[in-house]
């Protein structure tokens, strides 16, 4: 297990809340939301550590007995729950509270870790409702998920939502990735459907290795665009011109609706999907999340 936030990369100002927080009262209940589950994964394990820390200073120590035994693997405190490509049930969610409400074994938290929680199915995430709003003293829960927007409304209300930057994304050579994600941008700041549909089209002879970096390309210049406001440094250079006129036209709910489907749309690469069906759904899902009405709840 790694252990220290120093040596977890990149997030610098999502690290110093995350201190700051454990320092004074930290959330019974966080969302750390990043397409990357790698990353996103040691940052639960690193706040899990330093929760069950026991040792003095800066936590986790990494040397206190707690420390040792999360390297180990061996902490009976620490619950972790990860989906894989597998859905969560609603009993494993029934064991989750019923375990909730034991107490802890070595010292006085237990905290659970729900890595891909944004796969619970809806009565799974029924049944957590009541226990991540009243959890009992001594009970965290840290979920981690890369579509936030597939978990319900209720869950996402009852967490601190912390969002993972992705990583520096090395810009393509390959022209058939930069031209069409720059075409595919400037049509959806004009409300160009049809363009947006042309540029997408330039996808659909993609290798599926090649289509989920064209998905993290835009992904990248999405980003960039929602952080565009509070001066964060782009990700991506060469599509500043474009994130930076998105920043302006879009809400920020919008483009971090935009930035879930493309995950998603990269996600369904891993199966059989069709390159030419995709990038029909991208182009039409895009501009429905922007520009059409939402249909009464």
């Amino acid at each position: 297990m790694m252990l220290g936030f120093d040596m977890l990369p990149g997030n610098d100002a999502l690290k110093a809340s995350l201190r700051t927080a454990l320092e004074r009262r930290f959330p019974q209940a966080v969302l750390l939301s990043g397409s990357e589950e790698s990353s996103t994964y040691a940052f639960a394990q690193t706040i899990a550590a330093a929760l069950l820390c026991t040792g003095s200073g800066t936590h986790p120590c990494g040397t206190c007995d707690s420390c040792r035994k999360l390297a180990h693997h061996a902490h009976p405190d620490l619950i972790c729950i990860e989906a894989g490509d597998a859905e969560i049930k609603v009993e494993q969610a029934r064991k989750i509270r019923d375990e909730a409400a034991i107490l802890p074994n070595d010292g006085s938290r237990k905290v659970f870790i729900l890595h891909g929680a944004d796969h619970m199915n809806t009565s799974a995430q029924n049944a957590l409702l009541k226990v991540l709003e009243e959890p009992p003293r001594y009970v965290f829960f840290v979920l981690t998920a890369a579509q936030s927007g597939l978990l319900l409304q209720t869950i996402r209300s009852r967490c601190t939502i912390y969002q993972l930057a992705p990583q520096p994304m090395p810009l393509p050579d390959d022209p058939a990735l930069l031209e069409p994600a720059q075409a595919f941008l400037h049509a959806l700041v004009h409300a160009d459907e049809y363009g947006m549909m042309l540029a997408a089209n330039h996808y659909s002879k993609l290798n599926k290795a090649a289509f989920r970096q064209a998905m993290d390309l835009l992904g990248m210049a999405i980003r960039d665009a929602v952080l565009t406001p509070i001066g964060t440094a782009p990700l991506l250079p060469a599509l500043t011109n474009e994130s930076r006129t998105l920043a302006r036209t879009l809400s920020t709910q919008k483009l971090l609706a935009v930035y879930d489907h493309l995950v998603l749309l990269s996600h369904r690469m891993d199966g059989n999907a069709s390159a030419p069906l995709q990038c029909a759904v991208l182009a039409a899902g895009v501009y429905s999340l922007c520009y059409l009405p939402r249909p009464a709840q």
